[in-house]
């Protein structure tokens, strides 16, 4: 089979889950995984032939696809601020938000010496890992509740070539005995409520981890509460913390915040206006 008759039965076969535009994307994401081939190639030598390898490869990963599991689990890695994140269920895939949250932190914080940062609630380690590679000089922490999401956190650190210091935690119900002070701190906690599980897509809802995305209805901002009485303790005078939010509680978390004694609480939007981060300075 040549490279554009698979191209054509890759789209044909995920045409009938996807619209057209997303199986095209999906079948160029699946040829450069599974073999090797750029968009550019596809184009310029249509007529290359695929190995049975490769092919066999590629109908496996249509059967999956077409179950809903999302392609960034089918091929176990996804991109994140211009990193190759490994994926697994044990972790969320990272949205393009989360970079913005990236982002934000590094424009502020580029300029310290040797800046100390912890990520907390880390998954697959796409905040901290990127945090590192764009502050090399920063020493960098990060924790999760999830042994088999710190495994895939740790591998993401090996294959990007940065230096994490990983420890597994569940910050709503351990104290760090650590005295340590961070001049950051940085979290993408769960926020979305049992309630919005309706609103969901099947994908998300059938495979992402729910440990990692929800909470319940009645504590909403149960995480918030938390960040902010590890920040009392552990975050410097002067330092700054940074949260990604539930668009819906954003008033509702800078009002946490203020109650508890932080300043300069910014609340920044997202690149769709929606409400979708959080600062507070101590």
């Amino acid at each position: 089979m040549t490279l554009a008759q698979l191209h054509k039965d890759i789209v044909q076969k995920l045409n009938l889950n996807y619209s057209i535009n997303e199986a095209k994307a999906i079948s160029y994401s699946l040829l450069q995984h599974y073999g090797g081939y750029s968009r550019v190639q596809m184009l310029a030598f249509p007529e290359t032939e695929i190995t049975e390898k490769v092919e066999q490869q590629i109908l496996f990963a249509i059967q999956q696809l077409q179950t809903h599991k999302p392609l960034q689990y089918v091929i176990g890695e996804t991109t994140f601020c211009n990193l190759q994140i490994a994926v697994s269920e044990a972790v969320l895939i990272p949205r393009p938000e989360t970079e913005e949250l990236v982002n934000w932190v590094t424009q502020e914080i580029n300029s310290e010496t040797n800046p100390t940062i912890i990520d907390l609630c880390t998954g697959s380690g796409c905040i901290a890992i990127a945090l590192k590679k764009i502050l090399p000089q920063a020493t960098m922490w990060a924790c999760d509740i999830s042994p088999e999401a710190l495994e895939v956190a740790k591998k993401n650190a090996l294959a990007n070539e940065v230096k994490i210091n990983f420890f597994e935690c569940d910050i709503l119900s351990e104290k760090l005995n650590s005295e340590m002070l961070f001049s950051t701190i940085v979290s993408n906690p769960p926020y979305v409520r049992n309630s919005e599980k309706l609103q969901m897509a099947e994908n998300v809802l059938n495979y992402e981890p729910h440990l990692a995305l929800f909470v319940e209805d009645d504590n909403p901002l149960i995480f918030y509460r938390t960040i902010a009485q590890f920040a009392k303790k552990h975050l410097q005078i002067g330092g700054a913390l940074y949260v990604e939010i539930n668009e819906a509680f954003g008033d509702a978390v800078k009002e946490l915040f203020v109650n508890e004694g932080f300043a300069e609480v910014v609340i920044r939007q997202d690149i769709h206006g929606k409400n979708r981060m959080i600062k507070a300075k101590k």
